[in-house]
């Protein structure tokens, strides 16, 4: 219940935001809306993580973030429907709503490793219903045609809020590590410790890179898919969750393998995804979009699931919330913001050149492209894959 209601209410406003704001007339907003949360991201998640590791249950925790976040979701999308303060006001609660809603989804994720019996096979089957989610969050969306309609952030609002409330529910997760007065643990920075190993530190520094070009997918589909000729693009982008939920069940069986090959996949994913964007771009046919959509479920769980269960299983306890966070802080905040930067500026860059779309999918899918060489020369050792004990610890 917990990941269908977090990633439902994610469903209902994230691909929707960037039609909200352009039918606002506010289209310069949408890099600084996607890249002022991932900032504020970027110190909240290792804090609230070392709180969870050493001086308060997990589960409470996140509840008590998941119901704030709401009532800040809220105000967000309500100053965008009442014209309350402008794009300043959305954008400050956008980047409150990031600093309190951030950590969730490592805390999420680190309860539920916390009391399976078996990760790596139950956490990718039970993350699949937060996919759910997600599928049924676009869906309602457009179903309401609500897909320019700043009332879809609000309801969103309503399903994070219920989210909160029912973290009261999760397991019981007491702190593993001990209490301390260091200030790294208080910032929660003992995480990063795991740079010291080359298999960790070429996935983290990966994770960074290939979250560069991977922002344009939630900033600009929708957009693309408007100008395609779609009138459902919240509907259509559940496309990937749908795939996801696959992928997921595929990876619940899977991950004992290599996990290199399926961070390879995962980056392979991503290629084929923007280059069907450009063959869309050039011919304007819907269909290599949705083709192309579809590869967004691979990319995701073969490589943001799998990289979470793969640092599950080389951390010990005492830094496992940490160390998701650290991934969180890593993906969702310093590589998000400057994806987010990185890719309005480019969009802007050959927004005035004729096949815009061409340039803008094919320099991203490069840029993809050279995160996995970078991966396949520095990811060597394969001897970290096999699920053996943990291996990091503070």
């Amino acid at each position: 219940m917990v990941f269908f209601l977090w990633l439902s209410a994610q469903g209902m406003w994230i691909p929707a935001m960037s039609n909200i704001l352009s039918q606002r007339d506010m289209a310069w907003v949408i890099p600084y809306a996607f890249a002022v949360a991932p900032f504020a991201s970027i110190f909240s998640p290792l804090i609230f993580g070392a709180l969870a590791d050493q001086k308060v249950q997990a589960q409470k925790l996140v509840g008590a973030l998941g119901a704030a976040g709401g009532v800040t979701l809220a105000l967000s999308f309500a100053s965008l429907q009442y014209g309350w303060g402008g794009a300043w006001f959305f954008l400050s609660m956008q980047g409150l709503t990031a600093l309190i809603s951030a950590p969730m989804g490592a805390l999420i994720a680190s309860i539920a490793m916390s009391n399976f019996s078996n990760p790596d096979r139950q956490f990718p089957l039970c993350r699949t219903w937060g996919t759910v989610g997600w599928i049924v969050g676009g869906l309602i969306v457009s179903a309401l045609m609500l897909d320019q309609s700043a009332y879809s952030g609000m309801l969103a609002a309503g399903f994070r809020f219920l989210m909160g409330l029912s973290c009261l529910m999760m397991p019981v997760t007491v702190p593993e590590g001990k209490k301390s007065n260091d200030w790294r643990d208080y910032l929660g920075l003992k995480a990063v410790v795991m740079f010291k190993q080359r298999d960790l530190r070429v996935f983290l520094i990966t994770t960074v890179l290939l979250s560069i070009p991977l922002s344009a997918f939630y900033m600009y589909t929708a957009p693309f898919l408007v100008h395609l000729g779609s009138a459902t693009p919240s509907a259509n982008m559940t496309i990937g969750q749908g795939s996801e939920i696959f992928a997921l069940l595929a990876l619940g069986w899977i991950s004992k393998g290599k996990i290199r090959l399926l961070f390879l996949v995962a980056m392979g994913a991503a290629v084929v995804q923007y280059s069907l964007f450009v063959a869309a771009g050039i011919n304007g046919g819907l269909a290599a979009a949705y083709i192309g959509i579809s590869m967004h479920g691979p990319c995701f769980a073969f490589f943001f699931i799998t990289g979470q269960m793969f640092v599950n299983r080389r951390v010990s306890g005492e830094l496992r919330t940490q160390a998701q966070a650290l991934i969180t802080v890593l993906a969702n905040g310093v590589g998000a913001v400057m994806g987010s930067l990185v890719c309005g500026w480019y969009f802007a860059s050959v927004a005035g050149l004729s096949h815009h779309w061409l340039w803008f999918w094919g320099g991203l899918a490069v840029m993809v492209l050279a995160c996995g060489v970078y991966f396949l020369i520095g990811f060597r050792r394969d001897e970290s894959e096999d699920g053996g004990d943990a291996n990091v610890s503070a």
